[in-house]
């Protein structure tokens, strides 16, 4: 076991990146350069898709780790590591299934794959401009047996006040599947038995470390078994209450980019 590596995965949306979707590269530079010294390794881990991550840190991705799709697609150093595909078939049934769901008013309903994202050609437009701020290479297809892909995971937009009612909804209905909410608005459907707790455990073992040398960040409930996991587990204070009850320390706001200020802190010890 490597003893001496420490990992810190963080979520991205409502944790790491501020208002605007960016955080300060200088200042995660220096990060990383104090990181390589120590052999410490900094981790995005996020229900956004590869592609979207890669693109984030563009500058810097031969010195992080990727934990994509809620844990459903690992990738370190050009290689990945552990990949979960959800399938056509299945995908294909989510689709029927959710339309049944009485809140959704909408087609509102993406694909995310190895290689890009894909929605309905029947898509509501509002709804693929929003999903644009978050996935790249996003296509138009006419069915999800048009897409060439292997699909990892779909996601699915509710009503902000019905959004946890909705994920137990689509929990209750399917055995062989799992939904987390990744925010206010969308529903991530991943395999059953897929969390950023089973992705970052594969990058563990890969690395040869424990989830003793884990330091994880998060904010939603997509993040708390990544957080049990964790030898350590801190939370921004906008954090959702369930989040800030099992953390050990409770952090600032990700607008004031708390996780760069307390990776900085962490590095002055």
């Amino acid at each position: 076991m490597n003893k001496q590596l420490k990992v810190f995965a963080t979520d991205m949306d409502g944790t790491f990146l501020d208002e605007n979707r960016s955080y300060d590269k200088s200042r995660l530079r220096d990060i990383l350069k104090e990181f390589k010294k120590r052999n410490y390794l900094f981790c995005a881990a996020s229900g956004r898709q590869l592609l979207a991550l890669e693109e984030l840190f563009d500058e810097f991705q031969d010195q992080v780790a990727f934990c994509a799709e809620n844990g459903a697609l690992v990738k370190y150093q050009g290689e990945i590591l552990y990949s979960s595909i959800l399938g056509q078939d299945k995908a294909n049934k989510l689709v029927d299934l959710v339309r049944q769901n009485p809140h959704m008013h909408r087609d509102v309903v993406l694909f995310s794959g190895l290689n890009g994202a894909y929605a309905l050609q029947t898509a509501d437009p509002q709804f693929v401009e929003f999903a644009n701020l978050y996935y790249s290479d996003l296509k138009l297809v006419k069915s999800v047996h048009d897409i060439e892909d292997e699909i990892l995971k779909v996601c699915v937009e509710f009503p902000p006040e019905k959004i946890r009612e909705c994920e137990d909804w689509i929990n209750a209905q399917m055995t062989d599947i799992r939904a987390t909410t990744t925010g206010f608005r969308s529903i991530d459907i991943m395999s059953a038995g897929i969390s950023k707790a089973t992705g970052l455990s594969h990058l563990l073992t890969h690395l040869q470390s424990s989830p003793e040398a884990l330091t994880a960040f998060g904010d939603q409930s997509n993040d708390l078994e990544m957080l049990e996991l964790a030898g350590t587990a801190i939370a921004v204070e906008n954090a959702i209450p369930e989040v800030l009850q099992i953390s050990d320390k409770v952090i600032g706001h990700n607008r004031d980019a708390a996780v760069l200020s307390e990776l900085e802190a962490i590095l002055t010890h």
